[in-house]
């Protein structure tokens, strides 16, 4: 399989809808959930929200001046964006403007996590060992006690009702029902990433023995994937949760849960990439699979079509590629946006 490099120029190329840079290293890209803006975030504390479309900068503010971990978009519409600190906050913005509406205090460690709920009532945020729940006005909702370990990610089910948090030791589901209630799926070793399946059936995490376990929620059975040669940092399921992707690689290895899988059977190797898979995220609907790498490259994949490149997308000819830090879909799945190491942002046009 030649690299994907090999398509540049030719009809499989992505074409760049517009590029941006910021001023530091990009943390990652998220959409606003009708597909109007985008929202970039550098490692030193900058927000910027573009428009979506044009690339044209909204606002941009310096959030966190200690630096910053992570942000999202309240689910829905455009209104709020959820941001993460080193500075011990969250903090919620007007993604109109960039107004501060919230400052969400999670002690003195960094707010490596932020999630909301799929109807965007709730977010979490994970700051050392403790999980947080607040109402979407920024109000404290529940307080966990301090787990076993750094709690290392977070992931909602789809249907809003448990938030999933993991750490060393395994990984905790905790109800929304009964304030505090949890159960523990254990663990022998440290999980380093999450990914629920949309339909709440499977909790798939990356190890740090570099490989994958997960668990059917309901039975509490687990199963391993291993033979990875590095870290699964990480994870995406398609919209119709029959496949899951996984990084560890150069390659993407994508197993199949329809019917009795993904136990027995043969995952789907993506190769392509001439360095370590660092971002995948599937599109809501249609299969359509995007891949960033170590090399710089974001590339397309359809997996139950085969392990083809649909296209792929590459730097400005005649600079250094960055690391692909982040990767994300519009909801009409019509556009892409990736995110790299030196700062560059890109919204790709897709079909």
């Amino acid at each position: 399989m030649p690299g994907l490099t090999a398509l540049r120029g030719g009809k499989r190329e992505l074409k760049a809808r517009w590029r941006a840079t910021l001023s530091d290293y990009a943390l990652g890209v998220t959409w606003s959930g009708d597909g109007r803006l985008l929202a970039a975030a550098t490692s030193t504390g900058d927000v910027t929200v573009f428009d979506g479309d044009t690339g044209a900068v909204k606002w941009t503010r310096l959030v966190h001046p200690e630096g910053m971990c992570t942000l999202a978009f309240a689910p829905g519409d455009a209104s709020v964006l959820a941001t993460g600190g080193m500075d011990g906050t969250a903090r919620l913005l007007d993604a109109a403007d960039g107004r501060e509406l919230a400052a969400l205090p999670c002690g003195r460690a960094w707010v490596e996590h932020v999630a909301w709920s799929p109807d965007g009532k709730w977010l979490a945020t994970a700051a050392a060992k403790v999980l947080r729940l607040w109402t979407a006005a920024g109000d404290p909702w529940m307080e966990t006690p301090a787990q076993e370990s750094t709690l290392t990610g977070l992931a909602w089910r789809g249907d809003g009702a448990e938030v999933a948090t993991i750490c060393y030791g395994g990984a905790r589901l905790w109800g929304l029902a009964e304030r505090g209630s949890s159960r523990q799926l254990e663990w022998k070793g440290s999980l380093v990433s999450v990914a629920w399946s949309p339909d709440g059936e499977v909790l798939a995490c990356g190890s740090q023995d570099c490989s994958v376990h997960f668990w059917r929620v309901k039975t509490d059975i687990d199963s391993q994937m291993t033979g990875y040669p590095l870290k699964v940092k990480s994870l995406a399921w398609d919209g119709a949760s029959t496949m899951l992707a996984t990084s560890g690689d150069v390659d993407t290895t994508v197993w199949k849960f329809e019917g009795k899988g993904p136990e027995g059977s043969q995952p789907v190797t993506l190769k392509g990439h001439e360095g370590p898979v660092t971002a995948l995220a599937f599109a809501r609907k249609g299969g359509m699979l995007a891949s960033g790498g170590a090399d710089g490259v974001v590339a397309l994949w359809e997996p139950k079509k085969g392990p083809t490149p649909r296209g792929a997308g590459f730097g400005v000819a005649g600079t250094e590629a960055g690391e692909v830090s982040g990767v994300a879909w519009r909801g009409d799945g019509k556009a892409l946006a990736s995110a790299d190491a030196t700062g560059v942002v890109t919204v790709w046009s897709v079909g």
